[in-house]
């Protein structure tokens, strides 16, 4: 009995462990107690640039013409190099360490970049990015005093890799330079991503921009689920 009794808790924890393995994981963010969790990242421009690239990453909200009192994520870059990276990233932790997860992205945001545009050393209408990896993103100078980031982007040249993935851009329309509400994912295209050792992973968003003037967005809502 005592035997028999030992192997049906066994078969149990297995089947419990089995069980967190499969479960999915949500996430919603609206920004209504600020940034939540959520920080800024600049990269590809000189080192002590930030007030001349005209960097800003603050909890704000909508300007006009859209509803002032809704909560949003402000960033924004005056893109003086032609290749300025301005995203968004937050720690998600908790997971199981080492494994694959299946990631899908859900974003609401504001922007003014008008569609078929010809802009300053390239259009207005950026890819937009999102993804992942599992070290936290930074900076390192390279030989010429610029910073250049710990991942590799390809979204200037609108292409994917296994870090960011394009899910369409920040275009609003024909012409229009009024900031607009936007959403983009990737449902049809999920991510795979790994956590660390530690069950750890950043996610992030953003554009890389080869368009030489200001790019600014507002994300007032972002939903993810892993799986």
């Amino acid at each position: 009995m005592a035997r028999l009794f030992f192997i049906a808790v066994a078969l149990a924890m297995l089947s419990s462990c089995d069980k967190d393995e499969k479960v999915n994981r949500d996430f919603s963010f609206n920004f209504k107690d600020g940034t939540e969790g959520w920080q800024s990242f600049f990269s590809d421009y000189p080192v002590g640039a930030e007030a001349a690239f005209e960097l800003q990453f603050e909890h704000s909200n909508l300007p006009a013409p859209l509803d002032n009192s809704i909560p949003a994520l402000k960033i924004s870059g005056n893109n003086h190099s032609d290749d300025l990276l301005s995203f968004i990233y937050r720690k998600f932790d908790g997971l199981q360490p080492n494994k694959i997860y299946t990631v899908t992205f859900d974003v609401q945001m504001a922007s003014n970049a008008p569609t078929n545009s010809i802009g300053i050393g390239g259009p207005p209408d950026l890819a937009f990015g999102v993804g992942g990896t599992a070290t936290e993103p930074a900076n390192t100078p390279d030989s010429d005093n610029w910073y250049r980031p710990n991942f590799t982007s390809q979204l200037q040249s609108r292409e994917s890799n296994n870090t960011l993935q394009m899910a369409g851009t920040i275009g609003v329309g024909e012409d229009d330079t009024n900031f607009t509400i936007i959403s983009r994912d990737n449902k049809n295209t999920p991510l795979r991503l790994t956590t660390n050792s530690n069950g750890e992973v950043w996610l992030m968003m953003g554009t890389d921009s080869g368009f030489e003037g200001t790019t600014t967005l507002y994300y007032t809502s972002i939903k993810i689920k892993l799986d």
